[in-house]
Order: C-alpha cells, then sequence, then structure tokens
C-alpha cells in the first residue's frame, strides 16, 4: 500500500459575516478556524468496494479512510455487518488490469455533498485522471446527471466511469483512493475556489456583470420552511427579488442564473450550493437558527469563493432540534429581514 500526499493540510480562519454582531456567534466559535485535511491519494490492492464508498481491505476490515468520519460509526462495523454485507453480499469481479479510482462517499448523492465533498477530491487528481476508471454509486440519478455534467464541464475525463451496484461488492485488484480534503461540513477553500473559477470560466460567465436578484424557494418539502414564506415574498418582490426553484433547471440553467445574480437569499438548504456559481463579491443571505447546528457549511463556502455572506437568525419551531438534515422550520422577522436587505443593496 503507498501513499502520495496531493495537497498538505493547512488552517483557514474564517472571514466574518458582513452583518457579525459581536458575542453574537459564540455559541460556534469553533466555526472561526478550522482545519483541512491532509489530501493523499492511496493504492490499495486486492480490496472490496461497496456503493457507500467502503473499502473492505478483507472480510473482516474496512479501510479507515474510506469513511466520512470514523467517529460516526461507532459499532456499526460489527460481525453482523461483515456478514451481510460483506461474506454473504453477491460480488463482482473487475478488469485485473484496470486502475480503479474511489473520490465519493455516501452522502455523495447530494448536492451539497456532490460539489463540496466528491468534486474536489476528483478534482485533485485532475492530471491523472485520464488514467483510471472513476467508481461511482449506480443508485444515484443525481450523480447520473448533474455529477456526470459537471464532470464534463470540468474538464475531468477518467477514462471510464464504473457504476457500483446497491447488491453488490467490486472486487478490485488495483484501487486508488483519493481521500477527504476536509470533515464533511466545512470546506477545503483552495479547491472549491479554483473549482469555482473552472466553472465559470469554461461556462462562459466569468466577464458577466451580475445584476440579478434572487431568492430560492424550497418547493414541495416537509422540513425546513419558513413559515411565514407569504410575507417574506411580498417583501423579497419589493426589494426586486426573483423567485427562484432550482429543481426545475438543468444545471446549465443554474449556471447562467446563478452567476448573473449579486445577492442569493434562502433558508439553509441544498440550493445555497449554487453560490459556488456567483461571481467574487456579490452577497449571500442564509435563513438559519442560533444556538444548535451541525456546522456553519455555508458560511465556509461563501468565503471560500470570495462572497459578502450574512445570516439571519429566525425562531424556530422545535427548540430542540437543528436547522440541517431534515431540520426545523423558521419564522422570519420581517423588520430585520427589510434591515439586512437594504445592507445588501
Amino acid at each position: 500500500m503507498s501513499e502520495k500526499l496531493l495537497l498538505k493540510a493547512y488552517t483557514i480562519n474564517s472571514q466574518m459575516p458582513k452583518n457579525y454582531v459581536e458575542g453574537e456567534l459564540d455559541f460556534c466559535r469553533r466555526e472561526f478556524t478550522y482545519q483541512t485535511f491532509d489530501v493523499e491519494l492511496i493504492e490499495v490492492d486486492d480490496c472490496l468496494v461497496n456503493d457507500q464508498g467502503f473499502i473492505y481491505t478483507s472480510y473482516f476490515n474496512v479501510h479507515k479512510k474510506s469513511l466520512l468520519n470514523p467517529d460516526y460509526y461507532s459499532g456499526y462495523f460489527n460481525l453482523k455487518h461483515y456478514l451481510k454485507k460483506v461474506i454473504f453480499r453477491n460480488k463482482k469481479e473487475t478488469d485485473p488490469d484496470k486502475k480503479y479510482l474511489l473520490a465519493f462517499n455516501e452522502w455523495g448523492h447530494a448536492h451539497y455533498h456532490w460539489f463540496c465533498d466528491t468534486l474536489p477530491r476528483i478534482y485533485s487528481v485532475k492530471e491523472s485522471l485520464k488514467d483510471y476508471y472513476l467508481l461511482l454509486p449506480d443508485h444515484s440519478s443525481y450523480i447520473k446527471e448533474i455529477g456526470l455534467k459537471s464532470l464534463e464541464l470540468l474538464g475531468l475525463h477518467p477514462k471510464g466511469i464504473e457504476f457500483i451496484k446497491s447488491n453488490e461488492l467490486l472486487q478490485v485488484k488495483h484501487l486508488s483512493l483519493v481521500t477527504l480534503s476536509c470533515l464533511p461540513g466545512y470546506i477545503n477553500d483552495h479547491l472549491i475556489s479554483r473549482i469555482s473559477e473552472d466553472i465559470l470560466r469554461r461556462s462562459g460567465n466569468n466577464s458577466l456583470k451580475p445584476k440579478r436578484k434572487l431568492y430560492i424557494i424550497r418547493g414541495n418539502v416537509r422540513y425546513r420552511k419558513v413559515l411565514n414564506e407569504d410575507q417574506v415574498l411580498d417583501v423579497m418582490k419589493h426589494f426586486g427579488y426573483e423567485i427562484i426553484n432550482y429543481e426545475n433547471m438543468s444545471l446549465e440553467e443554474q449556471i447562467s442564473v446563478t452567476a448573473s445574480a449579486r445577492c442569493m437569499v434562502s433558508i439553509h438548504g441544498a440550493g445555497l450550493t449554487n453560490m459556488i456559481y456567483m461571481q467574487p463579491g456579490s452577497n449571500v443571505l442564509e435563513f438559519r437558527r442560533d444556538r444548535i447546528y451541525h456546522n456553519q457549511c455555508y458560511w465556509h463556502l461563501a468565503d471560500a469563493v470570495h462572497l459578502n455572506y450574512h445570516y439571519l437568525f429566525g425562531t424556530p419551531d422545535d427548540d430542540l432540534l437543528v436547522i440541517e438534515s431534515e431540520g426545523c422550520n423558521l419564522t422570519i422577522d420581517i423588520g430585520k429581514l427589510v434591515a439586512v436587505l437594504n445592507q445588501m443593496e
């Protein structure tokens, strides 16, 4: 097993939000500074790979660096797991003469995690990608549509792509693993800023003068809703914002619309990932809750791509529920919304 260092770990000191009030973010001081990871290319021979991105170096051992975070899996890799998920799982042989590349994890089929976790790993080996067959999960329509288009847009062309089915393990003779660039929910600024620049340049949107203002709605969802969205929409329209639903757009349309925007507003959610298509110096406002949280991923993303990040704490409908994942709903204070929108003008 050999290891090659692709990008050394470094410390990121977050720029404070443009509307930061001293003491208001004390509950998340750990977000002010964080460390990225060493990005490594690790060669693993004679292994098994599943559609979650787990690498098994034997029937009873998982490669720790193929996991999102080993701490997440306490007690998960037990005898029952290895019997059901490894020993008795269908196995598919791959061509022993081919070199395979693994750069995804089990969250990689989600929009944010594809762009902020998976793409940076693939981008790290862009010069040698042509020598590899890229492994991806078969179950994700998102990856087969948006994911593959994003690879094409960035000029990331593997020798081939092989999809891993949910009910099987791939037996791989020669596998290379690109490790995570940072803990999920945090951003490796060096890689993300280059990806953002490449997307704008390759899509022909890097010379646009952004003028539009966008409010992103989440459509028909059960969670993370703006409970007084009718009132919020009245304010947004008064300020000249367009109401956008990315779910109805192709990747090309999402990039074009977002690159032409100087302001974006949304409750915490995957749509905010599209700030990666905005021009540096543009503005982002995220509706969040205070006190409890998993991470401040969109603050970090805005910082990485040189945007002016603003936040507005809404009132949660559940005091014990974070905003992330299947999170709480928010009621937005209209007076505070008007104030921050004026600041963004």
